[in-house]
């Protein structure tokens, strides 16, 4: 029953997280608001990969933290922050408006993209995250695999 407090919690906040960067002033420049929106969600989307990508390479390397956390943080803060279902929706906004040429940039660009944040995410957990975190704990006496 804890892991659903975890991903509800994780949930709500990544949720949350969405709605302000949708709703903020727009973070680019292009005279369409369909566009803005869609490219916001694309920012959204990589970076929830990225994190996701950097968080599933953390937890493969260490026992010490709880599946609950783990579970609260990927299926609930980035499962909430990324939703496929905002991406097919902005996808289709776009073809509706008649921009054919910009939804089919924006549906490989999303996929590619997102496979490759995943993957730079990846690398920075395994390379760059996991080795400092070994150092620190280390030097607390703490177990650390």
């Amino acid at each position: 029953m804890k892991k659903y407090y975890f991903i509800a919690v994780g949930g709500a906040i990544g949720a949350l997280l969405r709605f302000e960067l949708k709703t903020s002033p727009s973070l680019f420049q292009s005279g369409d608001q369909l566009l803005n929106l869609a490219l916001t969600i694309l920012l959204i989307n990589l970076v929830g990969c990225l994190i996701l990508g950097m968080l599933n390479a953390v937890f493969s390397k260490t026992d010490r933290i709880s599946d609950e956390l783990k579970l609260g943080l990927t299926t609930g803060l980035v499962g909430a922050f990324t939703t496929y279902s905002t991406f097919c929706k902005e996808s289709i906004d776009i073809l509706d408006s008649g921009y054919l040429r910009v939804f089919c940039y924006y549906v490989v660009a999303s996929i590619l993209l997102g496979l490759g944040a995943v993957y730079m995410g990846h690398l920075i957990g395994h390379h760059l995250l996991h080795p400092f975190g070994k150092t620190l704990v280390s030097r607390f006496s703490f177990d650390y695999n």
